[in-house]
């Protein structure tokens, strides 16, 4: 599991998946764009390894879809012919429906009922920046080999890098505004793969930025020193510096596995 963290929890109380919830509850609106904003770049890693390892699928099943942002730019782009998704909120769910009608969405556990759907069997199944929020991955991981896929794609942000564990000794991570309740290394998010029966095949990191734009619509009510703060950080140095700015401050890292 995390390297630092084993049983990690918000400092509000809640569990991650639950704070996640309230989002959807109490601020909709600017969860959904946000998201939309941020699902191009994760959209493209997983086409990156689809393309690399010569995929074509006629299906695939996001879990922990929330408001549809990565399965709803899988299906626009036409990586898959039928497009599903599930999440335990039905907040997000009546989103992704009003949204994208033309993708299956349920609402559902999947520790309890790992496959909703009156279908027997997936091409991907795709965790996207679902795994960070979740107090037991590996449990997680364990429950949805039922699911009948043939490949699974998950991505996390690497948050435990050199950088990342100095912010730790100054701010307490407990408090982290996006309710990440697992902080992982590649080498920590893989550990928790290899207790279990899947088999990764490939990889891909990259530095996330966002435009000035999406900056703006982040943090346009912020104070000038935090909208330059976050002007450096998340355009200008990731995009600079991306091969140093991946091993010591932040990334995205993926992984697709086959059941071994």
């Amino acid at each position: 599991m995390c390297e630092d963290n084993r049983n990690f929890a918000l400092a509000s109380g809640k569990s991650g998946r639950d704070d996640y919830a309230a989002k959807f509850r109490n601020n909709a609106s600017y969860q959904v764009e946000w998201l939309r904003r941020g699902a191009i770049q994760k959209v493209d890693s997983i086409e990156t390894l689809m393309a690399r390892s010569k995929i074509i699928p006629d299906s695939i099943l996001e879990l922990g879809c929330g408001s549809g942002a990565v399965i709803g730019e899988i299906q626009r782009r036409g990586l898959a012919s039928n497009c599903y998704g599930v999440d335990f909120s039905e907040e997000a769910i009546k989103l992704i429906k009003s949204s994208y009608p033309k993708i299956y969405a349920k609402t559902a556990d999947v520790t309890k009922m790992p496959n909703p759907f009156d279908v027997d069997a997936f091409d991907i199944v795709v965790v996207s920046h679902t795994i960070e929020h979740l107090e037991d991955p590996y449990g997680f991981l364990q429950a949805i080999e039922k699911i009948n896929f043939k490949y699974l794609i998950a991505e996390v942000p690497l948050e435990n890098l050199f950088f990342g564990k100095i912010k730790s000794v100054f701010k307490d991570r407990k408090n982290n505004s996006a309710g990440h309740v697992q902080f992982f290394t590649s080498k920590s998010f893989k550990n928790i793969f290899n207790k279990t029966r899947y088999k990764i095949i490939d990889e891909y990191i990259y530095a996330p930025y966002f435009n000035k734009e999406t900056l703006k619509f982040a943090y346009g009510k912020k104070s000038q020193f935090k909208q330059i703060q976050k002007l450096l950080t998340e355009n200008w140095l990731p995009r600079i510096s991306g091969p140093v700015w991946i091993r010591l401050y932040h990334a995205h890292y993926a992984v697709i596995c086959i059941k071994n």
